[in-house]
């Protein structure tokens, strides 16, 4: 998009019980992005998102124009480089936080209630989570819990011990982006915080930390947009990222024009919901497939499988 183009519109497919969901609406949020949600069903199908020619089955899908990003990494790098002038601070160890964020995800993974994991949605999730499908899943939650206490340590003592609110100072950066979503997750979301010894007065940083970024409750919801809407600005939309080309040196050996297939590898079923597409971007951080309805699809690297259709 060049400089003369508006503003995209950002739009995220989602619902806003999602951890994966909240992480990146806690940077639209405290970027100033404004954004809008087209709320997605918690369970398959999802017919929005499959009209307009995505079969990726995970939330959330997030748009920028008519590029559409379906992992939180390419979408959180998308939105630093089209939004520069609301980037938050980065710096070389966010990688090591996006992985601390990203290991404390399995763990928090098991600290839902039984009472909110229902048939349909075990059923559902089973296909991503092989924890999910314990048959004692219900009586880890406590030993889960004390893997929850040793992270909120590492986030009182460790990552705050500066004294300052955020990990990246006064302010929060991209660190805290990666670090927060799952911790602030269990302890608000879930309810974590309501169990003995989770309390404001047990990790008082990690809390002060928690509430740098906006609570994810219905009345914090972000503006809904119904399927047509969603449909027309994104189909209507100019593309927001800069070409990537591909690369003649990829271990694929794919050529920019190939039919192509893209799917996960790193869930309980790994290829259950292949992306087709045809690639016009592959580099060492991103693959990027374009549909018959011009939309561009993004995925990282890692965690994906490219190959030939």
């Amino acid at each position: 998009m060049d400089s003369l183009s508006r503003t995209p519109d950002v739009i995220t497919f989602d619902y806003q019980f999602a951890p994966n969901a909240q992480k990146a609406r806690n940077l639209l949020n405290v970027a100033g992005i404004p954004y809008s949600c087209c709320e997605q069903p918690f369970v398959l199908p999802r017919p929005i998102l499959t009209d307009l020619g995505i079969t990726y089955r995970r939330v959330p899908v997030n748009a920028i124009g008519k590029d559409i990003y379906c992992d939180n990494r390419p979408f959180l790098e998308a939105v630093q480089k089209i939004f520069k002038d609301k980037a938050l601070p980065t710096s070389p160890a966010d990688h090591a936080y996006e992985s601390f964020g990203y290991r404390t995800f399995w763990t928090c993974l098991q600290l839902v209630p039984l009472e909110l994991m229902s048939k349909q949605l075990a059923e559902d999730r089973k296909k991503l989570f092989a924890v999910l499908t314990r048959d004692d899943y219900g009586d880890i939650r406590q030993s889960a819990l004390g893997e929850l206490k040793q992270w909120l340590d590492i986030v009182e003592y460790d990552f705050l011990s500066h004294g300052q609110q955020f990990i990246a100072g006064d302010k929060p950066g991209a660190a805290d982006v990666h670090a927060i979503w799952m911790l602030k997750w269990a302890i608000e979301t879930v309810g974590c915080g309501k169990e003995p010894g989770f309390a404001k007065e047990d990790f008082p940083k990690a809390y002060k930390w928690f509430e740098g970024f906006p609570n994810h409750t219905p009345e914090n919801d972000a503006p809904k947009l119904d399927a047509k809407d969603a449909h027309q600005k994104v189909l209507d939309a100019e593309y927001a990222a800069e070409d990537i080309g591909v690369d003649p040196k990829d271990p694929t050996g794919l050529k920019k024009g190939a039919t192509v297939v893209v799917e996960t590898n790193d869930d309980a079923s790994p290829g259950n919901a292949p992306q087709h597409g045809k690639l016009v971007g592959l580099n060492h951080r991103e693959i990027v497939v374009e549909l018959d309805n011009g939309i561009r699809v993004h995925f990282p690297r890692i965690g994906y499988r490219l190959r030939e259709a």
